[in-house]
């Protein structure tokens, strides 16, 4: 009665870690926000709900949040609210460019450790995915090289990450000029692209590639998760037939995330607001990271606890071995494929308790084991 491609789906390692939390744990697996959202966001889609039509949006989203996210990001050609679609969350938009470009045997180039859901998406649809490796050899990002030797005939979709999951590296500018070059149809992942420390923006491989699709959302910014308000931003052939998808997946985005949507693109220093909390994060780690060998990249809210002298090659072993020991939940490398056997993925997004207390457990546990 189960179709072959659903059988073959492996649950997520993540939820499986965060499922064996107790109310006393350290909790550093999830990628949320331990902020709430900023109250003011909230209140104002509230009172915009309460005072207007409470149904139904259009497929594709409001027209004037589609609009507002369309001049927000800017993309050239690709600037104007019909190639906005709002979707339920960013792992929606990243579902419906896959299936908007793969058919059954295509083959799609995803980053590897990379997030899981590229690779069991790929799955469902039909298509194979092909991993480009993300390791240490390779400075933790995309390398063009790398990337060009997996491309083959059947090859009809690449997907980019960064700032990165799990890494938090950011790919450079250089190097993405590199593998925009090479002329394959590019799903670029920008959930945390908001959340970026130097000063500016980090380089987007979409605004370098004018078929490039870009699938982001509010989620981590905004810290509102629970919302489930993510968008897609695609050229004009592909814009019609991904609405289509949506329309049949869930018919439309939540009103309400959608209001609250609008009121950040129309003040998007909402964007950014919570960095200040995250730099203050990134300042407790480095005092509480002990003699840990850790990384801290550039984007995002994760830390990189390279475990390899500990783990033996299996650090979901070892990560069940610091729950019982010291009541801390990690996230094993192997949770994102291939080539994660030596890291644990610690989440700062709780905040500096409780990522300062873990590591000083962590520590801990190390000297010992």
């Amino acid at each position: 009665m189960i179709s072959q491609r659903v059988a073959g789906l492996k649950p997520s390692i993540i939820r499986e870690m965060f499922a064996r939390k107790k109310p006393s744990s350290i909790d550093l697996t999830l990628g949320e926000p331990a902020l709430p959202p900023d109250p003011e966001i909230m209140e104002a889609a509230w009172q915009s709900l309460r005072a207007g039509a409470q149904g139904y949006t259009p497929n594709a989203g409001l027209p004037e949040l589609r609009s507002l996210i369309a001049r927000h990001h800017a993309l050239p050609g690709r600037d104007t609210e019909a190639h906005v679609i709002v979707t339920v969350g960013s792992q929606e938009a990243v579902f419906l460019a896959m299936a908007t470009t793969l058919d059954v045997g295509d083959e799609v180039l995803i980053p590897e450790p990379g997030y899981p859901a590229y690779r069991n998406i790929a799955q469902m649809l039909g298509a194979i995915a092909v991993p480009y490796p993300i390791s240490r050899d390779t400075g933790l990002v995309a390398r063009a090289d790398a990337i060009a030797a997996r491309i083959s005939a059947r090859t009809r979709l690449l997907i980019t990450n960064s700032p990165s999951n799990p890494f938090g590296t950011v790919d450079s500018e250089v190097e993405l000029a590199q593998i925009a070059a090479l002329g394959i149809t590019i799903l670029s992942d920008e959930i945390y692209a908001d959340l970026y420390y130097p000063a500016g923006k980090p380089p987007s491989i979409a605004r370098m590639s004018p078929n490039a699709m870009l699938a982001t959302g509010l989620s981590k910014s905004c810290a509102l998760t629970g919302q489930r308000l993510g968008y897609l931003i695609a050229p004009t052939a592909v814009v019609p037939k991904a609405i289509l998808a949506h329309q049949l997946l869930v018919t439309c985005a939540p009103r309400l995330a959608q209001l609250a949507a609008i009121e950040v693109f129309r003040q998007p220093e909402y964007l950014v607001k919570h960095l200040a909390y995250y730099r203050e994060t990134r300042a407790a780690i480095e005092k509480a990271r002990g003699d840990l060998e850790l990384f801290v990249g550039d984007g995002a809210f994760y830390a990189i606890l390279d475990v390899s002298k500990h783990a033996q090659g299996d650090p979901l072993k070892l990560a069940l071995e610091l729950l019982d020991a010291e009541d801390v939940v990690a996230v094993p490398g192997t949770a994102f494929g291939a080539g994660g056997e030596w890291f644990f993925r610690l989440s700062y997004a709780a905040g500096p308790e409780a990522i300062s207390e873990g590591l000083r457990r962590i520590n801990r546990f190390l000297l010992r084991h």
